[in-house]
């Protein structure tokens, strides 16, 4: 079964998370301001609203495929003392055309997009300024990821009202201090399929002129979540080590 993008409801993140890679993101820049900033697979707005505050000089654009995320994030950028500098649109990134950013900021959401891991390097390469920075939180290829992905093709092919109770058991089983409505919206996502690895995608980036300047593991903070790296790649800049 070919995977598809998950496009229905509303994903709020995990906090700790979103202040995690805010953190990064801000001592990647090295004092730094982008005057644009995209943020792919925004959400619920949660992480652009939390980037905004830490560069008031930059404006925002942040885009989904999930109409109640956008809505969910437009309700929150209304409210907030940013919404002057944040643009939001419900589109396939691939097809989205907003000029170029000095700063892409995508949050798990690459390894959800369609079209061929090419065609997304040369897009991401093509909406970067010379020198612009990008930043994105990804699952890397090793044993753990591929048995989950095992698991949930499984799941896909058998999708249906008993599947989603016993994930969403099993959720709260595992995290029993979530709230409910938190665990019903991670049900969705164990049905997606990582389409594409990190070092798949690096490796596409590097042909289009980006290179790899910091990276790191990121926090594997459930077992039906996949396990991220964390990178930051740049028109330009030497090298950086990894761990």
């Amino acid at each position: 079964m070919k995977p598809q993008p998950i496009v229905g409801g509303i994903f709020n993140p995990d906090l700790d998370q979103v202040r995690w890679l805010g953190e990064r993101v801000l001592r990647s820049l090295a004092g730094v301001t982008p005057p644009r900033v995209l943020d792919i697979g925004c959400g619920d707005g949660t992480l652009l609203l939390h980037l905004a505050a830490m560069i008031p000089g930059a404006s925002f654009v942040g885009v989904d495929l999930s109409r109640a995320n956008i809505a969910a994030a437009t309700t929150a950028v209304a409210g907030s003392i940013h919404r002057s500098r944040i643009t939001l649109a419900c589109e396939d990134y691939l097809k989205f055309d907003a000029g170029r950013f000095g700063l892409i900021v995508a949050s798990s959401s690459l390894q959800a997009i369609t079209g061929t891991t090419e065609e997304l390097a040369a897009k991401l390469a093509g909406d970067l300024v010379p020198e612009g920075q990008l930043v994105h939180v990804t699952p890397y290829r090793c044993a753990y990821n591929s048995g989950l992905n095992v698991a949930r093709r499984l799941l896909r092919r058998w999708r249906g009202t008993a599947t989603d109770r016993m994930i969403l058991a099993a959720a709260r089983l595992l995290h029993p201090s979530y709230p409910i409505d938190r665990l019903r919206q991670r049900v969705d996502y164990m049905y997606l399929v990582i389409r594409r690895h990190e070092d798949a995608l690096r490796a596409a980036l590097e042909r289009h002129g980006l290179q790899m300047v910091a990276g790191e593991l990121a926090p594997h903070t459930s077992l039906g979540q996949p396990k991220h790296r964390f990178v930051v790649m740049t028109h330009g800049g030497q090298r950086a080590s990894t761990r």
